[in-house]
């Protein structure tokens, strides 16, 4: 049977004028996904900055998705996934691990775990752990994981409006949590966890690249005559061939350059450094960190790293203070990071002899210049003190973050707790190995090389 025209267009403006059914065209995931993009509840800079998604790619970095049910850590962690899809792998509790206060933990994260260590031996650049991680024991296995393997642990929690709303937290959640235990899930989960220090941690390429400009730097020292001169200066580790100063000095952990040592919150001031407006919108956001030296003295050898105002917004207002109550340094000028330390140092001594050479600068020794080499000038400030004055400062990508390893009963420290890193220095496969970076790459850009 023909149906007139007239007909056709009453029946299409009827459709049009029906309510229209976004069930149609979206599921109930992708309806909230679009609610939380709207709400800026993605707004994190591994997701939409540039310079950060790069970096990241570049780094190892566990993310771990803190949070109640419901509160938008699923739609989170695929995001992550979809926007680091060939190098980022998602490991979830959904469907598997009923979220409870309890007094220990379920048997199924052994497996959970095991998945974990799989994607770091691999050198996975992101894994995520889609969970509540409500409970302080879970962290710390989480965080013990990361330390093995050299991996740059984040508390990441979503920002969706209702993430703390137990009314509507009650209805979205997939496991039917009534708000009883919504309520004592919250509990736990608005304790504060502490790192045991803040800073700037250099992404895995980075790592590298410094790591190889630091043994050129100790070769050409340990070569020169001058140098051998002072071999009185390292005391009884010296031998009648000399001194080997790679093996003189051990590395411990992820390089980095500490801003803030909190030891777990225990430090006065550590609430207020994290409550810091800097710190919350900086926090798991990438930063190139200039490196203008290395230095070396009979305990420790570090680089040196020049601030920008942006960074010096991080720093502490007392840390030159703190080190030195008699002197008053330039702020940011304790800056460096650890390269190594000898026997028995802690890697705190790094930024003290880091300072040495500032107050010595200050007061107008600027050190005996022994030779210009290919990578700068090279200057002995007396007792063992070297200062390697760079021609062209190099920028290392880095990270902001903290530094979360197991908590150490007994003897507290950054340098005891990073000890438990050393192990995890030597899980690099073949392919990591593959991908190192030789010390004459990098782009050069004026008088700076960018790595």
């Amino acid at each position: 049977m023909l149906i007139s025209g007239t007909k056709l267009v009453s029946r299409f403006v009827q459709k049009i004028r029906r309510p229209f059914n976004h069930r149609q065209f979206f599921s109930s995931k992708m309806q909230e996904q679009a609610l939380e993009r709207a709400e800026g509840s993605l707004a994190f800079s591994f997701l939409d900055d540039e310079a950060s998604i790069e970096v990241y790619r570049e780094s190892r970095t566990l993310f771990i998705m803190r949070g109640l049910p419901g509160s938008g850590k699923s739609t989170l962690a695929s995001t992550i996934a979809g926007k680091y899809e060939d190098v980022c792998r998602v490991i979830s509790a959904d469907q598997k691990i009923r979220p409870e206060v309890s007094a220990t933990l379920p048997e199924e994260y052994k497996a959970l775990d095991e998945e974990v260590a799989r994607c770091c031996e691999e050198g996975i650049a992101m894994v995520v752990i889609d969970d509540t991680n409500h409970q302080q024991e879970r962290l710390e296995k989480l965080f013990e994981l990361a330390s093995e393997y050299q991996y740059l642990a984040h508390l990441v929690e979503p920002k969706t409006p209702w993430k703390n709303d137990l009314d509507v937290l009650e209805k979205k959640n997939q496991w039917k949590l009534p708000q009883s235990e919504l309520k004592n899930l919250k509990g736990s989960l608005e304790e504060a966890v502490y790192p045991l220090y803040y800073g700037w941690f250099l992404s895995h390429k980075s790592q590298i690249y410094t790591e190889e400009k630091n043994k050129k730097f100790l070769k050409t020292l340990e070569e020169l005559d001058e140098f051998k001169e002072h071999w009185g200066d390292f005391g009884e580790t010296v031998s009648e061939t000399g001194i080997n100063l790679e093996e003189y000095f051990k590395r411990k952990g992820i390089l980095h350059c500490t801003t803030k040592f909190s030891d777990y919150g225990k430090v006065t001031g550590t609430q207020q450094y994290a409550e810091l407006e800097a710190v919350k919108e900086f926090y798991c956001s990438a930063f190139g960190l200039h490196i203008t030296g290395f230095f070396v003295t009979p305990r420790t050898t570090g680089a040196r790293i020049q601030l920008t105002n942006k960074q010096l917004e991080l720093w502490p207002a007392d840390s030159e203070k703190e080190a030195m109550p008699s002197e008053d340094l330039p702020r940011g000028s304790r800056a460096h990071i650890t390269m190594g330390c000898a026997k028995d140092v802690e890697p705190l001594q790094t930024g003290l002899d880091l300072l040495e050479f500032v107050k010595l600068e200050k007061e107008g020794d600027q050190g005996l210049v022994v030779k210009d080499t290919d990578q700068g000038k090279l200057r002995y400030f007396g007792k063992g003190m070297w200062m390697l004055e760079l021609s062209e400062k190099v920028t290392v990508k880095t990270i902001f973050g903290g530094f979360y390893p197991k908590e150490k009963k007994g003897k507290e420290g950054e340098e005891k707790a990073v000890e438990e890193n050393k192990e995890g220095e030597e899980k690099k496969d073949s392919k990591e190995n593959q991908q190192e970076v030789k010390p004459t790459e990098g782009k050069k850009k004026g008088k700076c090389t960018i790595i």
